[in-house]
């Protein structure tokens, strides 16, 4: 079992490199960020910039405007969250250059939402907006923590937001009084980034490439998963005005649509969740964070009402399961209570059956929110690409120089930045210890994915697909597709079955 390829990032990350801090690359196939314009043709088109691990990516000034009391209490909704934007992932990392975009979409991509990108570690691309969309339900606790008054979600602005019309919630709005500042001092625009990222698929330690549509791995990422920003929420004792600084005095989220539309990543899928399956994410992921267990969290679900729908497999009434015994069957007659319900419940997992037909359901989007979404996919996918390239070199003396290098060395700086600022980050960054930084990281999810695994077990969680795309270094449970509870708890079974399931055993003896 591997934990993003240890051994290969730590020999890639064995002495220091070059300052990640780089000169600003010239944007292409760009457009302004507020008025995007999507091309037919580059319809996933990424600018190529990079910019450098700095202030800019963890500071916001809090202060808004030289306002009257008054005009400061009609502040439009959506004003707190626009802000504190601040989007560390695409001003410390890297997106597909123009010349890997172009051979991506000479390569077919042209002509199919998906393609294959072939460096970057994210590629621009904004959400399809539902139609007709409608808040179904949405958690306070959250809102509240993020900085959303009371309310707001129920705006014009938060709904369109929240289920992908990111540029539509602002159009009549005025932010003007909201302003970055450039590298050179200058006061420039509030940009709304939004974006989606590729990663390595490994299964039980296992690595594959095979039902990627281009046999290459190219092709994995977030299929329908779209991070619509990052903010800063001051914490206590902060006010209006207040320089807030992550993480000192702030702390930092990011924002993610499920089901926010096809991806370059989406391998021919449509890119949409339904309604069924957004409830089921949304109610697991904060039943969990209420029973103590690491996990993302939801912060709205909105529906297309009489809008977008997609076809999904289901059940018909002529599927072929059989009708189970109840507890009062006279065949149970002499098993006690609890027997009964063992054998019931046994009964019904030796009769499960496939889909059989296709249904029409609504779509939906789940906005999910966590610290960051660094997986060990991501980490994965740069560590294969350096390796593949030293096999391909007789002499490794020269891969440090490398764009692949540079890329996987800026993901785990990234990775411990956002986790694990104080423990990977801070005492290694300045003095470039990159082999330090690697250790800190995967001590710090060793142990963070340990008590996560450990928490599953407490309340009998089964996770379904805890891939190395869905396993994040922050230790947090994600993806809420295929999972379930146990009904009855065993303890012998319930760690077997733990075990086969994440392929983690290996954590608690360390």
């Amino acid at each position: 079992m591997r934990l993003f390829s240890a051994s290969s990032i730590f020999a890639a990350l064995s002495s220091s490199t070059a300052a990640a801090n780089t000169t600003l690359k010239t944007a292409a196939f760009s457009s302004h960020p507020m008025k995007r314009v999507a091309s037919p043709t580059l319809a996933f088109a990424s600018s190529s910039i990079k910019r450098s691990f700095g202030i800019s990516s963890s500071s916001v000034n809090m202060s808004t405007s030289t306002s009257t009391t008054e005009e400061k209490k009609t502040k439009p909704p959506m004003y707190n969250f626009y802000n504190s934007l601040s989007h560390s992932w695409v001003e410390q990392l890297t997106s597909e250059d123009p010349e890997n975009l172009e051979k991506s979409l000479a390569s077919g991509g042209r002509s199919s939402k998906s393609r294959p990108v072939y460096n970057g570690h994210y590629v621009n691309v904004r959400p399809t907006p539902l139609k007709n969309p409608k808040l179904v339900v949405h958690s306070p606790e959250l809102s509240s923590e993020l900085g959303f008054g009371i309310g707001e979600e129920e705006s014009e602005s938060f709904v369109k937001y929240f289920s992908g019309d990111v540029d539509g919630a602002f159009e009549n709005l005025d932010m003007s009084d909201i302003v970055d500042v450039d590298d050179s001092g200058m006061k420039i625009e509030k940009s709304i980034e939004t974006w989606a990222t590729p990663y390595a698929l490994s299964i039980m330690g296992k690595r594959y490439t095979n039902n990627c549509p281009f046999g290459t791995g190219d092709g994995y990422g977030d299929g329908r998963a779209i991070s619509v920003g990052e903010i800063l929420v001051p914490k206590d004792g902060k006010k209006e005005g207040d320089i807030v600084e992550y993480p000192q005095s702030a702390s930092r989220y990011e924002l993610q649509l499920k089901g926010a539309g096809q991806t370059p990543f989406c391998r021919g899928a449509d890119g949409r969740a339904v309604l069924r399956s957004s409830i089921r994410e949304f109610l697991a992921s904060e039943a969990m964070h209420h029973l103590g267990i690491s996990t993302t969290r939801a912060l709205s679900l909105v529906v297309s009402e009489d809008g977008d729908t997609s076809n999904r497999p289901w059940y018909s009434d002529n599927n072929n399961a059989r009708e189970l015994p109840s507890m009062d069957d006279p065949r149970l007659a002499r098993y006690d209570e609890k027997q009964r319900r063992e054998i019931i419940s046994q009964l019904a997992a030796q009769q499960k059956s496939d889909p059989d037909m296709m249904v029409q359901e609504k779509n939906a989007i789940t906005t999910r929110v966590a610290s960051s979404f660094v997986r060990i996919g991501h980490l994965d996918l740069f560590a294969r690409r350096v390796e593949m390239l030293s096999m391909k070199s007789k002499e490794n003396k020269d891969i440090k120089e490398t764009s692949q290098y540079q890329e996987l060395e800026d993901m785990m700086w990234h990775a411990c930045y956002r986790e694990y600022y104080n423990t990977a980050y801070a005492p290694y960054y300045e003095k470039k210890d990159a082999k330090s930084a690697a250790l800190a990281l995967l001590d710090g999810a060793m142990n963070n994915i340990a008590k996560m695994v450990g928490g599953w077990i407490r309340v009998g969680f089964v996770q379904g697909n805890f891939n190395a795309d869905n396993c994040l270094v922050g230790g947090r449970t994600m993806d809420y597709g295929p999972f379930g509870f146990l009904d009855i708890y065993v303890s012998l079974v319930v760690c077997v079955e733990e075990v086969h399931v994440v392929g983690l055993t290996f954590l608690y003896s360390t």
